[in-house]
């Protein structure tokens, strides 16, 4: 006849060794979790550079088929648009620090 603290010692042995088990099966998961974000951040890194090859490739070729002349006014083009963009934005924060301080008088 088994007595009651011969049974409360199998049943905390067996316990333990469940609670062994399941932490062993989460950290196999968290290893594989591991493993999945490195593999998910190689495979970026891979895509990233296809892309930055893919656009190198195209923007050769099309210097190849667009004259120089309307590459560079294309290009100056855009440096103008980009000066009246941050003007704009200048001139956008100021109007806005004036309604700002129209607002704190009220």
């Amino acid at each position: 006849m088994v007595r009651w603290p011969q049974t409360c010692q199998i049943l905390s042995g067996t316990e333990d060794l469940w609670r062994w088990a399941l932490q062993d099966e989460v950290e196999s998961y968290r290893i594989q979790a591991r493993a999945a974000e490195k593999k998910l951040q190689l495979r970026e890194l891979e895509t990233h550079e296809q892309m930055t090859h893919i656009r190198q490739e195209y923007e050769t070729a099309l210097k190849g088929l667009m004259p120089a002349s309307l590459r560079q006014e294309l290009e100056d083009t855009i440096s103008s648009l980009k000066s009246q963009v941050n003007i704009l934005q200048k001139r956008v924060s100021v109007l806005q620090e004036e309604l700002d301080a129209y607002h704190a008088r009220r």
